[in-house]
């Protein structure tokens, strides 16, 4: 197994908006979990849990009926959807290799973004990129 090599966190979008003190508190109280590759992360329909940001690795992401519609590497995070929206998962997210992820309980990802109202553009950005390359690109795999 490789050694985990976990992104700066300033360039990971979603935490680049806090500052560095707050970036380091968010990561120090977050879990860290490591999949082993073509384990599933989260499956499609399931509660939403946690939000999580890939660390290390990369990861497919799948839905019912379509098949593969996107892949996450080092710095993207998922389930931001089933957090706001309080709803199961919308796609299901399978290890490619070694995948590690810091997860965030939905009621600290809630509370962050009432503290951090900011950290919603890069979260609106990247919602909207993936609708984009959906449109644009049919499956997006």
């Amino acid at each position: 197994m490789r050694a985990m090599n976990p992104p700066d966190p300033a360039r990971i979008p979603l935490l680049a908006v806090l500052s560095a003190k707050d970036r380091s508190r968010i990561l120090k109280y977050a879990t860290h979990r490591t999949y082993d590759p073509g384990e599933t992360v989260v499956r499609e329909g399931d509660p939403a849990l946690n939000l999580f940001i890939v660390a290390d690795g990369h990861a497919r992401v799948e839905r019912v009926g379509v098949g593969p519609v996107g892949r996450l590497q080092p710095g993207d995070f998922f389930g931001e959807l089933g957090l706001i929206e309080q709803h199961g998962r919308t796609a299901t997210v399978v290890a490619e290799d070694a995948l590690t992820c810091y997860l965030l309980p939905a009621w600290e990802f809630r509370s962050l973004l009432k503290e951090h109202p900011e950290m919603a553009v890069p979260m609106l950005e990247a919602v909207i990129a993936r609708l984009h390359g959906r449109e644009h690109h049919g499956s997006g795999g």
